[in-house]
């Protein structure tokens, strides 16, 4: 392994060459903030503002409530990825980062964390607030198995979950009534959901899409998630090997490209360049209701709630292809956003402490019904799902547990891997050979997949 000198050394020359300033972080707790007296200030950076910011920040002020040594300031951290990096390679890193989960195998191998080992359960044993009982399990087992990956990188835990998340199909049942649809059936198939898609476009006299029944391109946040759905996957990690070229993943990509070719090239950006920013709002396409169904994460039943509380709805699991379809098994990507500790931290017990203290049963369960998420926990209480604000976290549940659910691949080169998967399906959106187009890309990942092996042995 590398020194952390030699380690702060790499990531200070590659900041320096990617452009990344020194200026605008923040490198202090708030100053506004009343201390008690004897307590150790712990700093929590973290991504998230806005009510999402609010409900962690609940998360922090019970910490601090429940225990009288440590009193935890979050502070939020706009470029978060960028700054965490420079902060820790300067020698001055928050106590605890709140980061994503593919962030963890680049900070592993530069020995810029501290593992966390087996996070054991704060609760073990006490029943959590309102529940039958609190999980027995302990370390790594007390995630769902999907989750336990994204938490691990050569073998070792190197951090905490806050919330994780998968992709549901979201349906307008009035649109599905409207067109002559079971509302109460929503398609669980790849076939089902063209001809779900077909009979509730709407188009206007010149052609133009007024309502669309389903595009992948809205949103553009998953180009990756497209192979999940047909049996695909992304990443051989026991073999270090990208597979975005398999059979499965070509005709994923093949399905893709023809939205096009069915409903016209043309029509289809000029429908989709109108909620380029608009997402999350009233004028969310879903929301506004000029997309019948849509692929997107728990949280938009929090904005449905706050801007569309009329609309009636649906979530199911996303439809998959008939040759893997399984009922009760869903098929699912997994990602999280993870709670880390950078080496170098002034108060690693401490954040520790604050890091356990999220995943209890009861902090967690918390956080994810603010959020509007399933638990990344194997084990749910009664009331978390009885009583949760998401009417169909169940759907959102089931596939996290989904012995079928991928974890996000967990290489140093994802973010890499995931640009060009952008890249690809751009191309193929605009008319590109699937096939061929995926053979270049997954060669093109490949050769940074052995460049950044090679990089790892040699600073091992």
């Amino acid at each position: 392994m590398k020194t952390f000198d030699a380690t702060r050394r790499a990531f200070l020359t590659g900041l320096a060459a990617a452009g990344v300033g020194y200026a605008f972080w923040p490198r202090r707790p708030r100053d506004d903030e009343e201390v008690p007296n004897g307590r150790t200030i712990v700093t929590y950076w973290e991504k998230w503002t806005g009510i999402e910011g609010a409900a962690i920040q609940r998360v922090v002020d019970r910490f601090n409530s429940e225990q009288d040594r440590y009193w935890v300031q979050r502070v939020a951290v706009s470029d978060i990825r960028e700054k965490a990096m420079l902060a820790i390679a300067g020698g001055d890193p928050p106590d605890v980062v709140g980061l994503f989960s593919y962030n963890i195998p680049q900070h592993a191998e530069a020995g810029a964390l501290l593992p966390l080992e087996a996070i054991e359960s704060a609760d073990a044993g006490r029943p959590a607030s309102g529940s039958s009982g609190a999980s027995t399990r302990s370390g790594l087992e007390r995630y769902a198995p999907a989750v336990r990956e994204l938490l691990s990188y050569d073998g070792r835990q190197w951090g905490g979950i806050s919330t994780g998340y998968t992709l549901a199909l979201y349906y307008n049942k009035k649109h599905f009534r409207d067109a002559g649809l079971d509302p109460e059936r929503p398609p669980r198939t790849i076939a089902d959901l063209d001809a779900a898609t077909e009979a509730l476009t709407v188009r206007s006299r010149d052609g133009e899409i007024e309502r669309a029944g389903f595009l992948p391109n809205i949103p553009w946040w998953w180009p990756y998630f497209w192979p999940i759905p047909f049996g695909g996957t992304l990443f051989d990690a026991a073999r270090n090997r990208a597979t975005l070229d398999i059979e499965r993943n070509i005709a994923a990509f093949e399905w893709i490209g023809s939205f096009p070719r069915r409903f016209g090239g043309d029509a289809v950006r000029a429908f989709g360049s109108a909620f380029l920013r608009s997402y999350h709002s009233a004028q969310d396409p879903f929301l506004s209701g000029r997309m019948a169904m849509i692929a997107q994460g728990p949280w938009l039943a929090n904005f449905i709630r706050q801007y569309a509380p009329d609309l009636e709805y649906g979530v199911a699991p996303f439809p998959v292809a008939e040759s893997v379809f399984e009922p009760g098994r869903p098929a699912g990507l997994l990602e999280a956003d993870v709670l880390l500790i950078p080496r170098g931290c002034r108060n690693p017990q401490a954040a520790r402490e604050f890091v356990q203290f999220a995943q209890r049963q009861d902090v967690h369960e918390q956080l994810c019904c603010e959020h509007f998420k399933a638990s990344g926990l194997f084990d749910a209480s009664e009331r978390f799902l009885r009583d949760h604000p998401n009417p169909y976290v169940g759907v959102f549940d089931a596939v996290t547990k989904s012995p079928r659910a991928q974890a996000l691949p967990m290489t140093r080169v994802w973010p890499q891997y995931a640009e060009r998967i952008q890249g690809a399906f751009d191309a193929i959106w605009a008319g590109a050979d699937a096939a061929t187009t995926l053979r270049r890309t997954n060669a093109e990942v490949q050769a940074l997949l052995d460049a950044a092996e090679k990089r790892r042995k040699r600073n091992s």
